[in-house]
């Protein structure tokens, strides 16, 4: 089995999101932002190693998901070995699903 490493690209739209999550979650407890910040961190870092592991992100199958946090999801997509991350989004949001 190749042993293959991807560069994680972040949309700065999706950075600003997880900005926002991180700030209103610091409102109510500073180490619950702290300890979000980190698995997010931990999620990137999964995703440098096996992306292609991650679902499918159902409402467009050229992306797929990854959760960290409990209840927040990075989407993305690979080109080449290249891993962009579209998306930032809470779970709990009922979103139209559509990106950009």
């Amino acid at each position: 089995m190749e042993n293959r490493e991807y560069f994680v690209s972040v949309f700065p739209k999706a950075e600003l999101k997880l900005a926002g999550y991180l700030e209103f979650l610091a409102f109510v407890s500073e180490s619950a932002s702290s300890k979000l910040y980190q698995e997010y961190g931990q999620a990137l870092t999964f995703l440098t190693h096996s992306p292609e592991s991650c679902p499918l992100y159902v409402p467009n199958p050229k992306y797929r998901y990854k959760l960290f946090g409990k209840r927040y999801r990075i989407v993305f997509e690979i080109v080449g070995n290249i891993v962009y991350a579209d998306d930032i989004q809470d779970c709990r949001e009922d979103l139209d699903k559509s990106l950009v």
